[in-house]
């Protein structure tokens, strides 16, 4: 059997034959390679690149540590001092705290105790309730 179709023209046994040689031309020879030496300088100067920008990027991040934990020491200290006050104040604010304080300046009770009317511009005293509460005595409570 054929793969050739039953109906397709049969060609004859002739080849045509190339004549002549070939047509050759001359090929310059490669460029010289570059010395070994130079290459492997470029490759030394990059790797000593390379291991300097990693050494000070290590440095800066050394240093970047110490300054923060010196911030956050100092964050820690004014936070303590912070909670000391605040304990301190809190201790004179109580009534004792500004009792004693006020024992301490010799400071005395006030026995007179006027108060100052800003509808009328009067003082009044406060047992007087007409006057301490003024809209209390016509009921509309306003």
């Amino acid at each position: 059997m054929s793969a050739i179709p039953a109906g397709a023209p049969r060609r004859s046994g002739e080849r045509q034959v190339i004549g002549g040689l070939p047509k050759l031309a001359l090929v310059p020879t490669p460029a010289p390679a570059r010395g070994l030496y130079g290459t492997i300088l470029l490759c030394a100067s990059l790797f000593l690149g390379a291991f300097g920008t990693v050494f000070f990027l290590n440095t800066q991040m050394v240093a970047s540590a110490y300054e923060l934990q010196s911030v956050n020491q100092q964050i820690n200290e004014a936070a303590a001092t912070e909670a000391t006050l605040t304990d301190q104040v809190v201790g004179i604010s109580t009534p004792e705290g500004l009792q004693k304080r006020a024992n301490e300046l010799d400071l005395v009770p006030a026995e007179d105790i006027r108060h100052l009317d800003l509808t009328t511009g009067s003082v009044v005293l406060p047992a007087d309730p007409d006057a301490q509460f003024p809209d209390a005595a016509d009921g509309s409570g306003n």
